[in-house]
């Protein structure tokens, strides 16, 4: 595949379009599917190594022939195959019960195909891989015998090609592998972006619900930074829901024409017949499809439950920030009245100055002095700071030494050194 499309890229020199071939496959294929036709499928197994991000082997992949796992069968009805042909979805297993859980991406850039576990930092797409087999039973003694059901089986599977006719569309694997692959392609992705959330949200709901009892002993600046934290974890989980949605959708219609292609499908030039119904709730060929679209909605159940804690967090941190603001105001407020309360007192007895001698002149000329003296607001100031000191002073100061404006650890091992009866 890689050689085709660098001799795409590059018809003189093929080899010089290599390395541009393999990063356009990696960015833009949305899977690979492996299809072996031969008689009989019990005898084919492909192993890939799995490996992480650091390129260090976790273990293998197998891909192994299953008789049960048979997607659909054809036979021609003229009854020229001795048998029917069955196609066959290969099932992966993994050879650690801790690798079974992880979804994996094809690396095409290393001299053999790799599988990498999903999602990686520096990949943008994550081409899937998928082993399919097509037990036809015995055809090469039927070319021998110049019978021609194989040719046409092969044609009507994999379409006719030649110098000036590409591959068909309308072959039949084309349509089934297609939107195989770009089901399994869009499952795999969010499957593994949305566990990830999963993971995210539960840590951060089981963190602000430790804190919730002790909200009222965390520092304002505290409070204000988890509270950004969890509106920008609320903006990317709305995000992330948005895309699973709308892959759900797709998902959803692509099993609509899935369906309808299946029950409309017919062969143009041989008479054959596709038997793809079967007993169980879910045809084989769309059971994949059905399975995806029920995980992804599980995935959309939860996080949309967890969400609901982040935003009920959200809401009452911001409530106890607005609380702790409110009180702030309403003892500016207070002193605020107070200081234009006695500017008019102030003024009051300051009009009412005289020169009599007598006790309530004396007293409201003493009081008109005072209250019209920068001296006394100067005072009622420094009593309002000394209550703030005292009420936010300890908050003030965690802020203050957690910006590392001064070197507290300095201060604690000076503090513990000179103290025989400090405790660290």
């Amino acid at each position: 595949m890689l050689q085709t499309y660098a001799k795409a890229m590059s018809p003189v020199e093929p080899e010089q379009g290599q390395n541009a071939a393999i990063q356009y496959c990696q960015d833009n294929l949305l899977g690979v599917a492996l299809l072996i036709m031969d008689e009989q499928l019990q005898r084919h197994q492909v192993t890939l190594d799995l490996y992480d991000a650091h390129w260090q082997k976790l273990g293998e992949s197998c891909f192994r022939y299953e008789a049960n796992n048979a997607l659909f069968t054809i036979r021609d009805r003229a009854g020229n195959m001795p048998e029917a042909a069955q196609f066959h979805a290969f099932k992966p297993s993994v050879d650690k019960l801790a690798l079974k859980a992880d979804n994996w991406t094809l690396r095409l850039d290393k001299s053999s195909p790799q599988l990498m576990r999903m999602p990686m930092a520096d990949l943008r797409n994550y081409p899937i891989f998928a082993v399919y087999g097509l037990a036809h039973g015995d055809a090469q003694a039927a070319v021998e015998q110049q019978q021609q059901w194989p040719f046409q089986l092969q044609a009507m599977l994999c379409g006719e090609s030649g110098q000036q006719k590409p591959l068909k569309t309308t072959a039949l694997l084309n349509g089934i592998l297609a939107r195989s692959l770009i089901s399994a392609a869009v499952s795999e992705t969010l499957d593994a972006e949305t566990r990830l959330l999963r993971f995210k949200l539960q840590q951060e709901t089981t963190k602000y619900a430790k804190l919730d009892n002790s909200i009222k002993d965390i520092p304002n600046h505290v409070l204000e930074t988890q509270l950004r934290d969890m509106e920008h974890l609320i903006a990317e989980t709305d995000y992330a829901l948005g895309r699973v949605s709308q892959a759900i959708k797709t998902l959803e219609i692509n099993h609509d024409n899935f369906d309808w292609r299946l029950n409309h499908w017919h062969s143009e030039k041989t008479d054959w017949q596709m038997d793809w119904q079967s007993d169980s709730k879910y045809p084989p060929l769309l059971e994949r499809l059905h399975t995806d679209i029920a995980l992804l909605k599980n995935h959309v159940a939860y996080i949309e439950g967890k969400l609901i804690h982040i935003k009920g967090a959200c809401t009452r941190w911001r409530s106890h920030i607005t609380e702790h603001r409110h009180l702030m105001t309403k003892h500016l407020g207070h002193v605020g009245n107070l200081i234009v309360f006695l500017i008019m007192l102030g003024e009051f007895f300051g009009n009412r100055m005289s020169n009599e001698v007598g006790f309530w002149s004396t007293l409201s000329n003493y009081l008109a002095t005072v209250l019209n003296n920068q001296a006394t607001y100067l005072i009622i100031m420094v009593l309002y700071l000394v209550f703030m000191l005292r009420h936010y002073g300890q908050e003030w100061l965690k802020r203050f030494f957690a910006n590392d404006i001064f070197p507290v650890h300095l201060l604690r091992r000076a503090t513990t050194r000179d103290c025989p009866y400090a405790k660290s």
